[in-house]
């Protein structure tokens, strides 16, 4: 069963760097530690249960072992570098499994994997993993944590985030056909859309939208020329825009200008230049 958001993915090359840029746009960021079965290496910016996660491969051979698992994120990283994945935790995630089975798209798992932290402490959770891979794809990775919730927040503990930062609000995920996707997020996930397809406000893309508490996931199939499509042509389907929530506009403007950061304002809110954010395109909104 699916319970809440999680966390979103953001591909870099370099880490280093990423935490770097990320440290720019006021962001708490920690160093999260290694995955011993998948060759790589993170960083975290958490908020509460829900944090953002920079991920670079160290091992590239341990990566291909892994599969399209491992193989994808590495082909991504050959050529790009932003958002990548975005990950929905739940229990009992086998229904999830059979679900995507069921619709021919296949899954992995439910299977193990574990974080070693800097410290030494091993963070262990089970994953199911669609059609072999979750990087640029028009669905999510499902994650089931045996560490409890209790440990997750001492370990890696929400962030003072000087930009006012409070979670993360929402994810956009550009698709080629908003009906199948439809019925893929009812049929594997079992979960309905809030609202009938409507235009975006510049009527470049339908969208259908989906709620988990505070958290929207937003579809976004391309009707027009426009920045939604040119991204489905350049990356495919995928994670298309991170939305992220704040408890104050002005201070986190004040803290991206006093960074040299670029933005631009809109009536949503604060869009970055990706440039900015290590290639993901990243929107502060107010909560």
């Amino acid at each position: 069963m699916i319970q809440r958001f999680d966390h979103a993915v953001i591909g870099i090359p370099d880490l280093d760097e990423g935490m770097a840029a990320f440290r720019q746009l006021g962001l708490d960021v920690t160093a999260g530690g290694r995955h011993p079965s998948l060759g790589t290496r993170n960083a975290i910016v958490r908020f509460g249960l829900d944090y953002l996660e920079l991920l670079s491969v160290e091992y590239p051979d341990k990566a291909r072992e892994r599969g399209p698992f491992g193989a994808d994120l590495l082909h991504f990283l050959d050529t790009s570098s932003g958002l990548v994945g975005y990950v929905l935790a739940g229990a009992a995630l086998q229904d999830q499994a059979e679900g995507f089975q069921t619709l021919g798209i296949g899954a992995d798992g439910p299977f193990e994997m574990d974080r070693i932290r800097p410290d030494g402490r091993r963070l262990e959770w089970r994953l199911v993993v669609p059609g072999g891979s979750p990087w640029r794809r028009s669905w999510p990775y499902l994650i089931d944590w045996v560490t409890p919730e209790s440990d997750l927040l001492a370990w890696d503990p929400p962030g003072e985030h000087a930009c006012a930062a409070t979670g993360v609000a929402g994810v956009d995920l550009v698709v080629d056909d908003l009906k199948a996707t439809r019925q893929m997020y009812q049929t594997a996930l079992g979960l309905q859309a809030e609202s009938p397809e409507a235009p975006s406000k510049d009527r470049s893309a339908n969208s259908l939208s989906y709620r988990l508490g505070s958290f929207r996931l937003r579809l976004l199939e391309p009707t027009a020329a426009g920045p939604v499509a040119d991204e489905l042509e350049e990356l495919g389907m995928g994670p298309y825009r991170l939305l992220l929530a704040t408890s104050d506009l002005t201070t986190t403007a004040a803290v991206l200008s006093a960074n040299g950061i670029l933005y631009s304002q809109t009536p949503e809110g604060l869009d970055l230049d990706p440039s900015a954010a290590a290639g993901a395109r990243i929107r502060f909104v107010p909560r």
